[in-house]
């Protein structure tokens, strides 16, 4: 994935999350990240974790595609 398309779809993830109350929450220091979970009221919601020891290439647009199914739109700019 394009860095330029990435960083748009991290961005509609961090506003859609801001806008309704989810927690975005990194397993793993910078640049090794193990995992990434959206949280609401304590409940993950979604998640996308690394099966391998390298570090996790979030797919913020599957992210996004996953929030935009369960109803959770806006924050688009």
């Amino acid at each position: 994935m394009a860095v330029s398309r990435k960083k748009r779809f991290y961005n509609r993830v961090r506003r859609t999350c801001k806008l309704h109350d989810i927690e975005i929450r990194y397993d793993g220091s910078p640049k090794m990240y193990r995992g990434v979970e959206l949280l609401k009221d304590g409940q993950v919601m979604f998640a996308d974790r690394a099966l391998e020891r390298k570090p996790l290439d979030i797919n913020w647009e599957k992210l996004h595609e996953q929030l935009a199914d369960y109803g959770y739109k806006g924050g688009v700019k």
